[in-house]
């Protein structure tokens, strides 16, 4: 089974109102609609709505999603510590199997809002089912982008170190540890490289000093040595809540936009990819 046949769900737990700069990423989702779908679930609505093919919002409320941790899982979450449902998302496909279709699905995931995603499935391998999990970094599960075969998936139920991080107060990133990895890899390889999915994380490549630029679907990242890279998606969290960053709404309608440090924009000129390329030096 190729990649092109691989249907993948991603979980996108948000509580608050959703970023200013939701519509870029709902759109950078649209593009790997036949492959991929992103349900986010989020306190503010009060009714589910399809943003496009391949992004659907769900009502959730952070008391409801505790009172199914509890009923359905025996965890009994600690209180309303935002940071940790980085670490909850991972076992939310046991909370909404039966009331989104997440069963038609090969692969279960999660991800962040503070990227744009260009054609992922020129980008992972082509032989996903012989995989237990898929991310876009190095040797451990990556929290803007991970993928799980959804037959894996059991092993999370089956660990009893699942209760102990989700219970405890602290914060210790369980979504991007080694740990989770060895707890979902029992019976399959892992596939956890940053090239070529997330060019900001390969080698020879800055992490700091970047920007991307959104073409029509594809997603292209530039570092201030150089570099040039096409990739699956391109993370600006260090970027998002600067005072400085700024999103020009008309660039959503635009088939071309850049995210640098100072925000989104389109680049309607030469002078535009000119203060683009300046960015990484100023």
């Amino acid at each position: 089974m190729t990649s092109d046949n691989i249907k993948s769900a991603f979980l996108v737990p948000f509580f608050g109102k959703l970023p200013p700069y939701f519509s870029f990423w709902a759109k950078s989702c649209e593009i790997n609609h036949q492959n991929f779908h992103w349900f986010v679930y989020n306190d503010q609505t009060d009714t589910g709505y399809a943003v496009n093919k391949a992004v659907s919002v769900i009502p959730y409320q952070f008391d409801e999603m505790m009172a199914d941790f509890q009923n359905i899982l025996n965890i009994r979450l600690p209180g309303q510590y935002l940071r940790k449902i980085c670490d909850y998302r991972i076992m939310f496909y046991f909370l909404r199997r039966h009331k989104e279709p997440l069963d038609d699905f090969d692969f279960i995931g999660y991800t962040d809002m503070d990227m744009i995603y260009g054609r992922l499935n020129r980008f992972l391998p082509s032989d996903m089912k012989r995989y237990s999990i898929i991310s876009g970094d190095n040797n451990q599960p990556c929290g803007p982008f991970t993928l799980t075969d959804r037959s894996s998936m059991k092993f999370l139920l089956e660990s009893d170190k699942i209760k102990c991080h989700f219970e405890a107060q602290e914060h210790n990133s369980f979504n991007e540890s080694e740990e989770l990895m060895n707890i979902v890899s029992e019976d399959k390889p892992v596939f956890c490289h940053s090239d070529p999915i997330q060019p900001t994380r390969t080698s020879g490549f800055s992490y700091r000093r970047t920007f991307a630029v959104w073409n029509n679907g594809s997603v292209t990242v530039w570092d201030h040595k150089g570099n040039k890279k096409e990739g699956g998606f391109y993370h600006f969290s260090r970027y998002k809540d600067k005072e400085r960053f700024k999103i020009s709404e008309d660039a959503i309608h635009k088939q071309r936009w850049a995210v640098y440090k100072y925000g989104i924009t389109p680049i309607p000129s030469k002078w535009t990819s000119l203060k683009l390329g300046l960015s990484l030096f100023i």
